[in-house]
């Protein structure tokens, strides 16, 4: 395992890891915030191409949702925080329907091809979308043009999950 810490712009201090087993190929990275900050929210209408390109930060304790795709990322014993932006969000989510034709039962099959029909439109432009990232520790974010930063009261944080301790 490597890890490091470097200073984000607008988040900090950041611990930094990665693991990668070179006999089976298993990757894992980690993106933790060292600080603590208020709760909050972001939530940006991606309309076209151009709002493709805003980043999203997620810590491990970050919640991720496209209602209109039924998309919901939430934090576990094992997630993991990255920076990407939406059009590699909207790959991982490719990437995680891909597998579920290959391995799924029937009716998660069916779920998985209607998604990816929907998953190509919205990445087209021609079906707009929304995206929310909700985090407790105030370590995720959206960063961009169109991006609505959300305070989030202590009720609303308790009812996210938070990671290692929510599964």
């Amino acid at each position: 395992m490597v890890q490091w810490a470097e200073t984000i712009p607008l988040f900090g201090q950041m611990m930094l890891q990665t693991l990668s087993c070179s006999h089976c190929g298993f990757k894992w990275s980690d993106a933790m915030s060292l600080e603590f900050r208020e709760p909050c929210a972001y939530e940006a209408r991606i309309r076209g191409e151009k709002d493709m390109h805003i980043k999203i930060v997620r810590n491990s304790s970050g919640t991720i949702e496209i209602p209109e795709l039924g998309v919901l990322l939430e934090p576990g014993p094992f997630a993991e925080g990255f920076f990407t932006n939406i059009e590699g969000f909207l790959d991982r989510v490719d990437g995680v329907l891909r597998l579920l034709l290959e391995g799924g039962d029937d009716a998660q099959k069916k779920g998985a091809r209607a998604r990816l029909v929907d998953l190509e439109k919205c990445r087209e432009g021609k079906t707009p979308f929304t995206i929310l990232v909700r985090d407790p520790f105030g370590g995720s974010a959206l960063i961009g043009h169109g991006v609505t930063r959300i305070p989030l009261s202590p009720a609303e944080a308790s009812k996210l999950k938070k990671g290692i301790n929510s599964a």
